[in-house]
């Protein structure tokens, strides 16, 4: 009875001290991950990288005359962005409003072969960062048209995403999160 006291208590010693060090193993993958993780997010804090994600975004919203307006959005535009227009969306149907009437994306309702000039990127910080942009729309036999834009971003999700399109119309700021939300007050 001794002995088999004294041999369950080694097999428990010894599965604790074997649980420990897979513990301590882990331990240094997981700091690696981590770093990993940091060293991303900071990659993704430099200009060139908001460049690009933008270029990504806009080379894929510029794809193609039919494109998904929605899911364009809810690919590339903020949670919070998404949430609003959701709300301000249903409050419409509910109403038989229209609340979309032409593509942001392109800034216009009929488009062909449209370009974006990523101008400069500015008040970078570890979550935000606003981009300035010219979208042409190259319409054959017309005049081209273009449309300048501040985008606002947030970093979430791993990533960069648009938060507001906004632009100055015959002198007076057109901000879509700004019109959402005080259709959302003043519709329901």
């Amino acid at each position: 009875m001794k002995f088999t006291t004294l041999a369950l208590m080694c097999c428990i010693a010894l599965a604790s001290c074997n649980g420990a060090n897979a513990n301590k193993q882990q331990a240094p993958q997981q700091v690696t991950q981590d770093k990993q993780a940091a060293q991303d997010k900071q990659d993704k804090q430099s200009e060139q990288y908001i460049r690009q994600r933008l270029t990504d975004i806009y080379a894929e919203a510029f794809r193609d005359k039919e494109h998904d307006l929605m899911a364009l959005d809810a690919k590339f535009m903020s949670q919070e962005y998404n949430q609003l227009q959701n709300r301000a969306m249903a409050i419409a149907e509910k109403n038989n409003d229209m609340v979309i009437d032409a593509d942001h994306w392109v800034q216009g309702q009929d488009w062909t072969y449209p370009t974006i000039d990523i101008k400069r990127i500015d008040n970078i910080t570890n979550t935000t960062a606003t981009a300035h942009v010219i979208i042409t729309t190259h319409m054959p036999g017309c005049d081209s048209q273009q449309t300048e834009l501040t985008l606002p971003l947030v970093y979430e999700r791993g990533d960069w995403f648009i938060d507001n399109m906004q632009q100055y119309y015959e002198g007076e700021l057109l901000d879509e999160k700004a019109w959402y939300k005080d259709y959302v007050e003043h519709s329901k």
